[in-house]
């Protein structure tokens, strides 16, 4: 059995479990012939999905569908003295702080008490080190106090006094509720074509890690109808709907190559693409050149 053929029966695995906690209790893993440790694990995954799917059936629960919120990238741009200068979208949403709360904030005061001894590290460090780089665990926490671990990497950018933190977060969201919310405010009021258009690009732009839904799918979201939406989104912005998610998606990675040293098989990942070919592909077509021949401000570490 190769490395490469073992890895990826452990991506199966991984990506059966991120199915699970997702709602998909459809998903099996197929071609199970190793009959070894890591085969017993999928054969067992996929008698849970089962007893869990048939039970649900058995009582009358509807199971309910999870947006992939799986994989949520949280992106810091700090200054000099670690106050917050800039932020990705999604930190809003996972801290529970408006734009207003978290702009110009001292970085330490979002970080629980499990990782300040070593925010205070890293802070005396890159006073003293201008190629600063760490991968590291910290606690974030929310304006309610819960906690979010995760992986961050720190890196103080070359001729710059600015520093970015970059890293992944796990949450997930009732996709199901999403729908019925906006469902109820779209028959509660007339929404005008303006408002609609906006809402779907801000659903795009806050969701750039996940699968697009339908134009039918987004179409019912948002309380309006496929063709209407279509028209009127190209209208808006001279583009479709897919065509700007994947573009929005190849502007995140763009930035990520440019500005941190994270490797290019992660961005992929994190800018909502599962496959690195995939990736590369749409990123020549975009920019007629592939993400390896793009310039880094910081060197890519292996």
């Amino acid at each position: 059995m190769s490395e490469q053929n073992k890895q990826e029966r452990i991506r199966k695995i991984y990506q059966m479990l991120f199915e699970m906690a997702s709602g998909n209790l459809q998903f099996q893993i197929a071609n199970l012939d190793e009959e070894d440790e890591i085969d017993q694990i999928a054969h067992k995954l996929n008698e849970i999905a089962s007893n869990i799917k048939n039970t649900f059936h058995k009582i009358g629960h509807v199971i309910p569908q999870f947006t992939y919120q799986n994989l949520v990238q949280h992106t810091f741009i700090l200054d000099k003295e670690f106050y917050i200068l800039s932020f990705s979208s999604s930190v809003l949403d996972t801290l529970k702080l408006s734009q207003q709360e978290l702009s110009k904030l001292k970085f330490s005061k979002i970080i629980a008490k499990q990782s300040i001894n070593d925010w205070k590290t890293i802070e005396n460090e890159i006073v003293t080190n201008n190629i600063f780089h760490i991968t590291l665990q910290l606690h974030l926490l929310d304006k309610n106090n819960q906690i979010y671990p995760s992986y961050f990497t720190i890196s103080s950018l070359l001729n710059s006094n600015k520093i970015v933190i970059s890293g992944i977060t796990t949450n997930i969201e009732d996709y199901t509720n999403y729908n019925i919310a906006n469902n109820n405010l779209a028959s509660s009021k007339k929404i005008d074509s303006n408002t609609i258009v906006q809402n779907v690009y801000n659903y795009i732009m806050n969701h750039l890690e996940e699968p697009l839904p339908s134009v039918n799918e987004l179409a019912k979201i948002f309380g309006t109808n496929d063709f209407r939406l279509k028209a009127e989104f190209r209208k808006h912005f001279n583009i479709s709907i897919y065509k700007c998610y994947t573009n929005e998606r190849l502007k995140r990675a763009t930035y990520l190559i440019k500005r941190t040293n994270i490797p290019l098989k992660e961005i992929a990942f994190i800018s909502g693409f599962n496959d690195y070919n995939n990736f590369s592909k749409a990123f020549k077509k975009k920019y007629n050149y592939v993400p390896s021949e793009l310039q880094r401000s910081l060197h890519e570490e292996d």
